[in-house]
């Protein structure tokens, strides 16, 4: 699935079956290449969801078990603030060749998996993510 898709999806809680918020980014880690967790916008203090708290991630929403699920900034060591969301950061290799802008990200909506980092002209294997920052997104060399 490509993030673009999944982005604006509701949230809803399985035991309320209420939307408690709506997909605006994610947060990813490396080692293996994953889907950290996801940021949310709510009527209320949470702005993210842990992958592990994800119970699913479908075509239409993203189910979660509880409204308790949704955390604030501090409740989590996923960096999920509008300032680490990875699309539109630029990709630069371990040499620090600067490749472009990561457009997309393919990942995996069972496991959270990184399939692949999209961008014009190319797509670059989820391993070979080495890190995700504020400035840019480190990538191996080919």
């Amino acid at each position: 699935m490509l993030f673009t898709q999944a982005k604006g999806r509701n949230v809803i809680a399985l035991t309320t079956a209420e939307s408690l918020a709506t997909v605006t980014g994610i947060a990813i880690a490396p080692a293996p290449a994953r889907i950290a967790a996801v940021r949310v916008k709510t009527r209320g203090p949470g702005t993210q969801v842990t992958w592990n708290d994800v119970h699913s991630f479908g075509p239409d929403a993203v189910t979660v078990r509880t409204p308790d699920t949704i955390q604030g900034d501090q409740d989590t060591t996923a960096p999920t603030d509008k300032h680490h969301d990875p699309i539109g950061k630029r990709l630069l290799t371990e040499t620090g060749q600067n490749l472009g802008s990561l457009d997309d990200i393919d990942f995996d909506e069972t496991t959270g998996h990184i399939k692949r980092l999209i961008m014009a002209g190319q797509d670059i294997p989820g391993e070979r993510l080495l890190g995700a920052g504020t400035y840019a997104i480190a990538v191996a060399a080919p």
